[in-house]
């Protein structure tokens, strides 16, 4: 089982967001495509749409139901003329890259009908009545609305036991799950492969074995990510790039420096500079 409110953790870690950009009727083709970097989300309320996907069967859409996309893929919505869909759509973006927990994780393609997804009608009545407003503030209401609605699907994602690796399949894991949960939360710590086996209960080598298998990555690796996901979120406070180098677990400036190199391919500084 999971421990308690650790998606929070995981959310927070890969910084989900979503971006509205289109709401209303639509038809005709109109094409997806993953060199933009970015995952998707169609919110499909009424009409019938046929979904082509690059390497994946057609999905052929005949009910209210939700198309989400975590990771970039080429796909085309193609509507016919004569059956107009009132459809919103949003673009999804993480934080720490598209590389992360749950793009990991989640299907390439997540399928749900509305009358799936429990207390969802309120978020969906929000948000579509929000869509056909002209409000102050429609954009940030409908891209936070989107937000929960992410949150709603990762629930339904973990709770149909759809994820078989990653992250999040680690934190359903009978060993791993309180020390991830750990990492998440003190990554500051002295952590050694030595010591995370410990909290296992495992040898040195059997615990890497599980974790690389369970995880699909080093532990060494998973826990440089969370610290230099962390390492960001605090420079972007503005703090003293030797203060965050201390407050994530580097014993030195030049050794955070070189692992948020090796992670991002650029240098703290170079990295502040770019975000301002």
């Amino acid at each position: 089982m999971l421990i308690a409110d650790s998606i929070s953790r995981i959310l927070e870690h890969v910084g989900l967001r979503a971006s509205t950009f289109y709401a209303g009727p639509l038809c005709g083709l109109h094409d997806f495509a993953a060199d933009q970097g970015v995952g998707h989300l169609h919110v499909f309320r009424s009409g019938e749409t046929r979904v082509i996907q690059k390497g994946q069967q057609d999905i052929f859409v005949s009910e209210p139901t939700l198309l989400f996309y975590p990771a970039p893929l080429d796909h085309r919505l193609d509507i016919k003329d004569s059956a107009v869909a009132d459809v919103l759509c949003a673009i999804v973006r993480y934080n720490i890259g598209v590389e992360n927990a749950i793009t990991q994780s989640f299907p390439s393609v997540i399928i749900i009908p509305f009358n799936a997804l429990k207390r969802i009608d309120l978020t969906l009545t929000t948000l579509f009545a929000e869509a056909e407003e002209s409000n102050l503030g429609k954009q940030v209401m409908l891209d936070r609305l989107c937000d929960i609605l992410l949150i709603q699907i990762v629930r339904f994602v973990i709770e149909q036991k759809m994820v078989s690796s990653g992250i999040l399949a680690g934190l359903a894991h009978p060993r791993l799950s309180k020390l991830l949960v750990e990492l998440l939360e003190n990554p500051d710590q002295n952590w050694t492969l030595d010591t995370m086996a410990a909290r296992t209960n495992r040898s040195r080598n059997a615990f890497a074995t599980e974790f690389r298998n369970v995880v699909g990555s080093t532990a060494t690796d998973f826990l440089t990510s969370v610290r230099i996901t962390l390492a960001q979120r605090l420079l972007r406070r503005r703090r003293p790039i030797a203060l965050v180098a201390e407050a994530v677990g580097y014993s030195s400036q030049p050794a955070f420096s070189r692992a948020f190199i090796r992670e991002l391919g650029m240098s703290p500084s170079e990295w502040v500079r770019q975000e301002k």
